[in-house]
């Protein structure tokens, strides 16, 4: 008895530490098991939407259909933020987190351009969520993939950054937002937790329900992919950018509360999926 009670302490000391110390986002440890199995996943919000032939910057617009609410059976609109606007085209980005994926399976894959999320993004999901018509509306996007240097130079400039340089553009259809345009389009600080602490559909938290169970039995080590619950009540999930992170082997997410946060990019993050449509009269 006595061994088993040594046994079950040291456990939790491990757990402890590498929940604290093997992860840059911090705010993970404040979440526990027992809240991500007694608490009813969120569901997604009812939300006022336009036509989008008719959407204005700040709009609400539904386009696809991808699982969200955890029943296979339904299916579930799309609703997106309209971004921007450029001519006869919009810049949609998804309203609430809809997915649930690793930017990478390799540890040391920072890159959007070798990434396994970019592939996800334009093979599976475009394939699974959108119709022939909507697909054909979807521009394929030149991105410009800046580097570190200017974003860690007003984020914090005392902070020990792992410089990397621009890589080439890439051109896909649907895509994550790079550090420069979560910039340009909610401004530099991020602090506005209701616009960028978005909230994850049923489905997402079930898959992250899922792993997290694998990942205790099969791996304790890797006990990371909390949500946590934020003043309100809403359960929130840090999102994934395309850009690298400010430290060796990280990317950029942002948090749980909206703010610039960065992660491995094999640790399993929300995804707010982007992207340009051609809206026709």
């Amino acid at each position: 008895m006595i061994k088993i009670k040594k046994y079950m302490v040291i456990i939790g000391i491990v757990v402890v530490l590498l929940c604290g110390c093997g992860k840059n986002q911090i705010e993970t440890t404040e979440a526990t098991t027992a809240e991500m199995t007694t608490n009813e996943p969120a569901t997604t919000e009812a939300l006022e939407t336009v036509a989008l032939k008719d959407a204005e910057i700040g709009d609400i617009v539904q386009m696809g259909t991808y699982e969200q609410d955890g029943d296979a059976e339904t299916e579930d609109p799309i609703c997106w933020d309209v971004l921007d606007k450029d001519g006869d085209a919009v810049l949609l980005i998804s309203h609430d987190v809809i997915a649930y994926q690793r930017f990478s399976d390799n540890h040391k894959c920072v890159i959007w351009e070798d990434s396994q999320i970019r592939s996800w993004l334009n093979q599976e999901f475009y394939a699974e969520a959108f119709d022939e018509t909507e697909q054909a509306s979807i521009r394929e996007t030149t991105l410009e993939n800046p580097s570190t240097v200017g974003f860690a130079a007003h984020v914090d400039p005392s902070v020990d950054v792992q410089v990397r340089e621009s890589r080439p553009d890439t051109k896909d259809k649907i895509f994550l937002l790079s550090w420069k345009e979560a910039e340009q389009y909610y401004g530099n600080r991020l602090t506005d937790a209701s616009v960028l602490g978005r909230r994850p559909s049923r489905a997402v938290l079930q898959k992250r329900k899922a792993i997290f169970t694998d990942i205790v039995i099969e791996e304790l080590p890797a006990m990371y992919p909390y949500s946590r619950h934020l003043a309100d009540g809403t359960e929130r999930l840090p999102w994934m950018l395309r850009s690298t992170g400010m430290k060796d082997y990280n990317i950029l997410v942002i948090g749980y509360e909206g703010k610039w946060d960065q992660d491995y990019p094999d640790s399993y993050n929300g995804v707010r999926s982007a992207m340009w449509v051609t809206v026709d009269e």
